[in-house]
């Protein structure tokens, strides 16, 4: 991979250590582990789970509006100054979580955090990583990423145990003073601006063309954003795309209150959530192994089914050896609204508006995820089960595979057209 340069390791990928962990404490520990708090939330405020998962809500929806500005304050005062303020922030909001006794004092915090969440977040990092790289940079950002996995996975069974030993209000306390003390020293001592202040250039490789790979690809420049509209592709990824965030997004939350509700021990069902993270952050890198080997309908039939088979599972948890499976297939369902967004979009539509495709596809799974937790714990409050929540999941992902089906159908018409045209050109 030629990541050695004269004897020395090129600089970026210390810049990727530093955004596997950003990601992992960032998003691992302020992100995931949200659902080991729903159920003794709850029980000792006396809130309904769909009152008290809507702060997730706001967080999602605050922050996915403030995107763009993001965008701005980064080309203004820097990257370093933006995780070191989110991280301080985030910690301050995560501690003032455990003075709250009311539900509305959930949902002021919960704005507060939506300000910050994305500095500590996906986008800025795959900035950072982006900045030092012009080849690879799909697999450094891809493994920058990938924090965020390993992050849940050993985070969620820590505050889990934190919550039976101490509370969850001190629980909120203790995993502050964890993200700080990963936090602050990575962003002081790793991460570096640019490759210029090093006197470096971005990582490049000299092997590879792009020209080469679009070609072995089969991709074509593409077409227009406006021109993508009027196609019947773009709208079936769009709903594949929004019903693969809802199917990924709730049950995340409420594994664990699912498990512990019919039985679990909460260490169990921790366990399980953990396995989930971990499933997730290998199984990025394995579909994408399987879009590049075996196709786009090979990959979308992939997701369709993982989607289609962890709310059966989730129906028959009682057997003790469903819970593990259900794990796994919900892990690699979960893959499904980041890998294949960038890997569809551009497969059907080229490279000519990439930008404000995934800009719009990415956003369409954000209100996805973020209508999904209330949406579950609105059915479990109203029926007194998750019954009626899985079924509803399974009924999404029938829907999601007919449309990522029909979406690989009519593309097919649109490359054929669009390729004609430029060949003529």
């Amino acid at each position: 991979m030629n990541i050695i340069k004269k004897g020395k390791i090129f600089y970026g990928w210390f810049i990727v250590l530093a955004g596997i962990i950003i990601t992992a404490a960032g998003i691992g520990i302020f992100n995931s582990t949200n659902s080991v708090f729903v159920k003794p939330i709850c029980d000792e405020l006396n809130l309904s789970r769909g009152e008290f998962t809507l702060h997730r809500t706001i967080i999602t929806l605050i922050g996915a509006f403030l995107m763009p500005l993001y965008g701005k304050i980064i080309k203004r005062y820097g990257i370093k100054k933006i995780f070191l303020t989110s991280s301080v922030s985030l910690a301050l909001v995560t501690v003032g979580y455990s003075f709250a006794t009311q539900l509305w004092h959930f949902y002021a915090i919960a704005a507060i955090n939506g300000v910050f969440i994305n500095g500590v977040n996906f986008m800025v990092v795959g900035i950072m990583v982006g900045q030092w790289f012009d080849d690879k940079k799909g697999f450094a950002t891809g493994l920058a990423y990938c924090g965020s996995g390993l992050g849940a996975a050993i985070m969620v069974p820590i505050v889990g145990q934190m919550i039976e030993q101490f509370g969850w209000r001190w629980s909120y306390r203790g995993m502050s003073i964890i993200a700080v003390l990963i936090l602050i020293p990575t962003v002081l001592f790793i991460v570096k601006e640019r490759p210029e202040s090093m006197g470096l250039k971005p990582y490049t490789d000299k092997n590879k063309s792009t020209a080469d790979t679009l070609e072995k690809q089969g991709a074509f420049a593409g077409i227009a954003f406006k021109q993508a509209l009027r196609t019947p592709t773009f709208w079936m990824l769009a709903v594949s795309f929004l019903l693969i965030s809802i199917c990924a997004g709730g049950p995340n939350t409420h594994t664990i209150p699912y498990l512990t509700d019919i039985g679990y021990s909460p260490a169990f069902a921790a366990s399980i959530l953990s396995l989930t993270m971990i499933v997730l952050t290998a199984g990025k890198i394995l579909l994408g192994f399987i879009f590049d080997r075996f196709g786009t309908l090979s990959g979308s039939l992939f997701v369709a089914v993982c989607c289609l088979g962890y709310p059966l599972l989730a129906m028959a948890a009682l057997n003790p050896a469903a819970p593990w499976a259900y794990a796994v297939l919900l892990g690699l369902a979960s893959c499904g609204f980041s890998v294949p967004v960038m890997v569809l979009i551009t497969k059907y539509f080229g490279n000519k508006d990439i930008p404000i495709l995934f800009s719009v596809c990415t956003m369409i799974t954000t209100f996805g995820t973020s209508a999904s937790v209330p949406m579950m714990g609105a059915i479990y409050d109203i029926t007194g089960s998750y019954k009626w929540a899985w079924t509803l999941l399974f009924i999404f992902a029938v829907i999601i595979t007919i449309c990522l089906i029909g979406a690989n159908v009519t593309s097919r018409r649109i490359i054929a057209k669009y390729q004609t045209n430029e060949s003529e050109e």
